[in-house]
C-alpha cells in the first residue's frame, strides 16, 4: 500500500507509512472530538455521561478502528525503518542549523565572552522550544 502511495506521490515508501499514520491519528483525533461533542450535549440535555445515545455505537467503533490502523500503520512504519530514517533526517537538520549559527557567530567576529553568551542563548531557546520568553 505504501508503495502504491509512494508511486503516485513520487515520494519514498517510508514517506508514504508516515503520512498514512497520520492520516490514521488525525482521523481518530476527529473522530473523538464528534464523540466529545455529542456526549456534551446528551449530558447537557439530561443524559447520563455512562450511558451514552446509540448514535455514539457507530462513531465510538470507527473510533477504535482508527486507532487500530494507526496503531498498525505506525508498526509497520518502525519495521519498515521509518523511524530510523526520520531519526537520521532530524540529526542532519540539527548539524545543518548548528553549522549555520557557527558561521552566523564567526561572521561576527566575537570575542570568546560573547560567542559563549550567544551560544548559551541558543541552547535556552531550544530547550524551552515553543515556550515565550518570561516579559522582564
Amino acid at each position: 500500500m505504501a508503495s502504491e502511495i509512494a508511486a503516485e506521490r513520487n515520494i519514498t515508501p517510508h514517506e508514504a507509512l508516515l503520512g498514512l499514520v497520520r492520516t490514521a491519528t488525525g482521523r481518530a483525533a476527529y473522530i473523538d472530538t464528534i464523540i466529545t461533542e455529542r456526549l456534551r450535549e446528551h449530558v447537557a440535555d439530561g443524559g447520563d455521561p455512562l450511558k451514552p445515545p446509540d448514535e455514539l455505537t457507530t462513531w465510538l467503533r470507527q473510533s477504535r478502528e482508527e486507532r487500530k490502523l494507526a496503531a498498525t500503520t505506525a508498526k509497520q512504519a518502525v519495521d519498515a525503518g521509518v523511524m530510523v530514517a526520520l531519526e537520521r533526517r532530524l540529526d542532519m537538520e540539527g548539524e545543518l542549523v548548528a553549522s549555520a549559527l557557527a558561521a552566523a557567530l564567526d561572521s561576527l567576529d566575537l570575542d570568546h565572552e560573547q560567542r559563549v553568551k550567544a551560544l548559551g542563548a541558543a541552547q535556552q531557546h531550544l530547550l524551552g522550544a515553543g515556550e515565550l520568553p518570561a516579559a522582564g
